[in-house]
């Protein structure tokens, strides 16, 4: 055979075998493209209904796998834990929710000046008086879920005792929600009418009552009708004043009152429909935000002891509040005082087994 015709032949072998092992090849990975297949659908792994993810997109694993395996043996990561709200001590008693360190910083509020709206740029506060009530716990949810403080202003003695146990567990539920806790007065009386020590004693009964429960007494009070604070220089005004300076009280009152404690009941039916109440309401709110330079800073007057408060105001509130880039804030901090330490005149241990009624 000649030498031009034996390398013809090898050529010819050597093509042969290249597509015999290229035949090999893919036969091995349609083999292990099946296997995988086979395995996947056996464990009940899947993609689309075309077998692969469409353009752009990324198939969800069902419940309980994960989009990409780990090595055999591998180490099953840690799941990483909400944020805590271990609290702090403060006194030798457990200051909830909050986390801080080093000193408090000084208060940036005086006791006994009167406070009508929020100071720091950029801040709303909402606040809600007379409580706690049957609707404060739907209300709390609320909040929580999203994930704004409100300020709630309590009495001792008025839509119910805050010794009862349904009425004091609302507040201490607020409390451990980092919910600012502040005074309303015991029974919720016009201040002017009281002697100073008359008024001392609607403060002290509130603080040993909020004393017991959760270990604090307030630095921030609310006047009911904001009696006390509209006449200022006069006698009673200044009676008023000067008392609760001595007893080391912020006074904080609103610049926007929403009318729900004058216009709604709690009746069925109610005097006012749904779409009357919100409308009145609603007004109540906008035409004082309106009336006020854009990013003008405001403190909101409500009350938790309102079913439709609870269920339709507050909802509608927030809404609109963030609709406006204000950051919805407790009065504390509305009026500076960030730091929570600073919301409270005195922390103790709560009681073991504080009372159970209000005495008269």
């Amino acid at each position: 055979m000649s030498l031009e015709k034996k390398k013809g032949m090898q050529t010819k072998n050597k093509v042969l075998i290249s597509i015999i092992a290229l035949v090999v090849i893919a036969g091995a990975a349609v083999g292990v493209y099946f296997g995988i297949r086979s395995h996947n659908n056996a464990n009940g792994i899947s993609g689309n209904a075309t077998g692969s993810n469409a353009p752009g997109t990324t198939a969800t694993p069902p419940i309980g796998t994960t989009a990409s395996a780990r090595p055999s043996g591998a180490p099953t990561p840690t799941p990483v834990p909400p944020p805590l709200h271990n609290g702090t001590m403060v006194n030798g008693t457990l200051l909830p929710y909050y986390t801080l360190t080093g000193p408090a910083p000084a208060p940036a509020t005086a006791a006994g000046r009167v406070y009508t709206n929020c100071v720091v740029p950029g801040t709303y506060s909402i606040s809600y008086d007379d409580g706690p009530s049957t609707y404060t716990n739907q209300l709390l949810d609320i909040l929580d879920r999203e994930q704004i403080k409100a300020t709630f202003f309590v009495n001792g003695n008025n839509n119910g005792c805050i010794y009862d146990p349904a009425v004091r567990a609302a507040i201490r539920r607020a409390y451990q929600s980092g919910h600012q806790i502040a005074s309303h007065t015991w029974s919720h009386v016009a201040l002017t009418s009281q002697t100073p020590a008359q008024i001392t004693t609607q403060m002290r009964r509130v603080e040993q009552a909020l004393l017991e429960l959760i270990g604090v007494v307030p630095r921030y009070m609310r006047p009911p009708y904001g009696d006390g604070t509209f006449a200022p220089g006069s006698a009673n005004d200044v009676k008023v004043q000067t008392t609760l300076t001595g007893l080391g009280y912020v006074i904080a009152t609103w610049d926007i009152a929403t009318g729900d404690a004058d216009i709604d009941d709690n009746l069925n039916p109610h005097k006012l429909s749904d779409a009357e109440l919100a409308r009145l309401e609603q007004a109540n709110v906008t035409n004082v935000v309106n009336a006020h330079p854009k990013g003008a800073n405001h403190m909101q007057l409500m009350h938790d002891t309102y079913e439709r408060t609870v269920t339709q105001l507050t909802p509608w509130s927030i809404t609109y509040i963030k609709g406006l880039n204000y950051k919805l804030v407790t009065v504390a901090e509305c009026l500076g005082d960030t730091d929570p330490r600073n919301w409270y005149q005195t922390f103790q241990a709560p009681a073991a087994n504080p009372p159970t009624a209000c005495t008269p």
